[in-house]
């Protein structure tokens, strides 16, 4: 099963987690995560997880809709799972031009032009280096 795509089932189930970690919002005009583009970018993305995820996801089977408890319950019954799920749900959400545009971001990959980053206060960081290595070197 190394690397198929999810099942209808699988997708669904999904869909409905993914619906619980970023709902769609009528006040900003904003898909949620189970908008079809978003969830397609998800399955897609995620094809690689399916098996680490098949068991955690089968969890949920005939148990729509998915509400707040629900999800929690997911969350405490498979919490690596959950993790995996919410940190795939966020990068294909933030790669949705929609979304970006929503955020005043311009739609294009950051090079060749770069962003503006403002400047740092590297001095900041002194403690760090005056605590010396913390680390143990190898021969």
């Amino acid at each position: 099963m190394t690397g198929q795509a999810f099942t209808n089932d699988e997708q669904s189930t999904l869909a409905a987690l993914v619906a619980q970690i970023i709902p769609a919002s009528e006040t900003f005009n904003q898909p949620g995560a189970d908008d079809p583009e978003i969830l397609n970018d998800i399955v897609t993305s995620g094809a690689h997880l399916r098996d680490r995820l098949a068991l955690a996801l089968a969890s949920l089977s005939g148990e729509m809709p998915v509400n707040a408890a629900k999800a929690t319950a997911f969350r405490q019954g498979f919490p690596a799972e959950a993790d995996m799920i919410q940190t795939l749900t966020a990068q294909c959400y933030y790669r949705d031009a929609r979304v970006m545009r929503a955020l005043n971001i311009e739609v294009r990959p950051p090079f060749p032009k770069g962003y503006t980053q403002e400047p740092n206060d590297f001095a900041l960081l002194e403690p760090v280096r005056q605590r010396g290595e913390i680390y143990r070197t190898l021969p």
